[in-house]
């Protein structure tokens, strides 16, 4: 069965305006909230980056049902992991067991600006081993004294939630993160790609195609010449993740994207009025075989945008059913 959730894009909203969407989404029946946990946007124009943890129990205490989820957090460079198995305990127990933790290796954009070395892609996954290894030992409830290759952690003790576990899903693009996923005991994956074979990866290797989770952009407008320059704003993931995991601020996202055309930003982002784009694109995800589909609303307008994949695209939509 297909599940749908809203993709809070912490980017172009502050942080009450981000509580006040994830309360409307539980309303409005979404079964699950994703949040971006970033110190930095993506793109010169966007105006917003909230700190995620202080926003999820904003969301916790001002909901009674919907799921909460990161999308992603790196527990890696930026933070501690010690600090991040304390923050997922907090919101997981502040939500009544709501809470999933989604983790990845990062990406320079949000992980060097504390100057710690971001390294190559076969160092982050070694290091994101190592700290859900850390993470999962301290939410036993036991005092934890551990000396990693990457991580130390000295007699701490994560009280909240002492004893239970924060399920984990972890964001995947190949083999390399498909087995770092099975091998730690993630509950599930996510991706950004309507890729067959990352799902198919996960359930070979044990893992329920239930919990495969992705994000597909609403640049929902009232014209299409509106649409267009909604969409922009969701341009820079265009350039490919190989690129995005490696730019540092907003500024190097323009320059990486000035040079997209409109007929690019078109044919890779649904946008404007006619909802067959908006169709096709969550269909692929669909087909391809993820179950979680959180819907991005890039505009400003976010209730018109929610109105209308409520109204038009939903029922268009053929549902796994597995």
């Amino acid at each position: 069965m297909t599940h749908f959730g809203l993709k809070l894009m912490s980017e172009l909203r502050s942080g009450s305006e981000l509580v006040a969407q994830a309360t409307a989404a539980e309303d409005r029946g979404f079964e699950f909230v994703s949040i971006s946990d970033h110190i930095h946007p993506w793109l010169p124009e966007h105006e917003h980056s909230p700190f995620a943890w202080s926003v999820l129990g904003g969301i916790a205490a001002a909901t009674s049902s919907i799921e909460l989820i990161t999308g992603v957090t790196c527990p890696t460079f930026r933070y501690h992991p010690v600090i991040v198995a304390q923050a997922a305990a907090t919101v997981a127990e502040m939500s009544g067991g709501r809470f999933t933790l989604g983790l990845g290796a990062g990406e320079r954009l949000n992980e060097h600006v504390t100057g710690i070395e971001f390294p190559a892609g076969d160092l982050r996954h070694a290091m994101l081993r190592e700290a859900i290894e850390l993470m999962q030992e301290l939410w036993s409830g036991e005092f934890v004294t551990r000396r990693g290759e990457y991580f130390d952690a000295d007699h701490v003790k994560i009280y909240e939630q002492a004893g239970t576990p924060v399920p984990i899903v972890l964001a995947v693009s190949g083999d390399q993160s498909l087995d770092l996923a099975a091998d730690t005991g993630c509950e599930g994956i996510m991706a950004i790609d309507p890729d067959a074979d990352l799902v198919d990866g996960w359930t070979q290797r044990g893992g329920a195609q239930a919990a495969t989770w992705t994000e597909v952009p609403l640049a929902w407008a009232p014209t299409r010449e509106a649409g267009i320059e909604t969409a922009k704003r969701f341009r820079f993931g265009m350039q490919g993740w190989e690129v995005a995991a490696e730019l540092p601020n907003p500024a190097y996202f323009e320059a990486a994207t000035q040079f997209l055309t409109d007929d690019q930003i078109d044919e890779a982002i649904p946008n404007g009025p006619d909802p067959e784009p908006y169709v096709t694109a969550v269909q692929e995800f669909i087909d391809a075989g993820f179950r979680r589909i959180a819907v991005v609303p890039v505009g400003d307008d976010v209730d018109a945008t929610l109105e209308f994949w409520h109204d038009q695209v939903l029922p268009e939509l053929r549902l796994g059913d597995s």
